[in-house]
């Protein structure tokens, strides 16, 4: 009976003996959640104007043991501006890029992650750019035909507000008469409001011979679509015969009369003989020039 008692008191122990330690055993910890390293912060470019796109990245690495999120945050100033989510495998890294526009000069201070730079908005260069705005390309076909009116040449500027500075004619004087006689450049706006009239002496051209003449301008400034009209009166064929030319189609010339009342307005008639070329209006661009200024940043 003891010999059997002591069998199972053994088979008992190696059991126990078996069992214990897995009982006792701890189970395996569980890997750590992702932890974040943000480097280089870059700023492209670090000194803009105003209105001007400036991109600003990071790199975020996940340095922990599993993957995750990371969320981005652009400060400004301290301030909040953006935030953008990234998910990052174990081991992984990418680049968060923000875009930003400042349209304040100064200097801010640009974060993400911890880590900022400096950001310089600069007030913009402005450029004062002089132009001629022309439709001729200085051969005149003609300068044979008189206005027994005026002419008129609408334009349109490169850039809002345009500053006209000087009116430049390509024309001589024919025929006998004309002496002592003056002639008018005005400036009219969008809506043929007159902005600017002055008077000068026929005898700024010459007779017999073309030339260019130049009238300054006091700095008219325009916003829109303008015309320059010179009245050259109505004495008939002799006087002041300004040039024309066909290298385009004509979609801006025009002549013009005068009423009694003095009011200048567009012809209605093209008083050019058919037979001769400038008979057909979309022949005819006179040469009549605008130089002015614009800013450009």
């Amino acid at each position: 009976m003891k010999n059997i008692f002591a069998k199972y008191l053994l088979i008992g122990l190696v059991l126990m003996a078996l069992v214990l330690p897995c009982a006792c055993a701890e189970p395996a910890p569980p890997p750590s959640p992702a932890e974040f390293e943000i480097s280089s912060l870059v700023i492209t470019p670090t000194e803009a104007v105003p209105a001007e796109p400036v991109i600003i990245s990071v790199n975020v690495n996940n340095t922990g043991e599993s993957e995750g999120s990371y969320t981005a945050v652009l400060t400004v100033d301290g301030a909040t501006i953006e935030t953008k989510e990234v998910a990052l495998a174990l081991g992984a890294s990418k680049t968060v890029s923000f875009s930003l526009v400042k349209d304040i000069p100064g200097t801010y201070q640009v974060g993400i992650g911890g880590l900022t730079s400096s950001l310089t908005v600069k007030e913009p260069v402005l450029v004062v750019k002089e132009i001629e705005l022309k439709y001729d390309d200085g051969q005149a076909r003609d300068y044979g035909a008189a206005s027994r009116g005026g002419y008129l040449v609408d334009f349109s500027p490169p850039a809002m507000p345009f500053t006209i500075k000087k009116v430049r004619m390509c024309g001589g004087l024919w025929g006998s008469g004309y002496e002592g006689k003056d002639f008018e450049v005005e400036i009219w706006d969008n809506d043929c409001k007159v902005l600017h009239s002055a008077t000068y002496p026929v005898t700024k051209f010459v007779a017999g011979a073309a030339i260019w003449v130049d009238v300054e301008v006091p700095d008219i400034e325009v916003s829109d679509k303008f015309y320059v009209h010179v009245y050259t009166g109505t004495g008939g064929w002799a006087g002041i015969h300004l040039g024309a030319d066909d290298s385009v189609v004509n979609e801006h010339s025009e002549l013009t009369i005068r009423t009694a009342e003095g009011i200048s307005k567009i012809r209605a008639d093209w008083p050019f003989q058919p037979e001769d070329w400038a008979g057909d209006k979309s022949k005819v661009n006179f040469m009549i020039r605008v130089v002015g200024t614009f800013i450009e940043s």
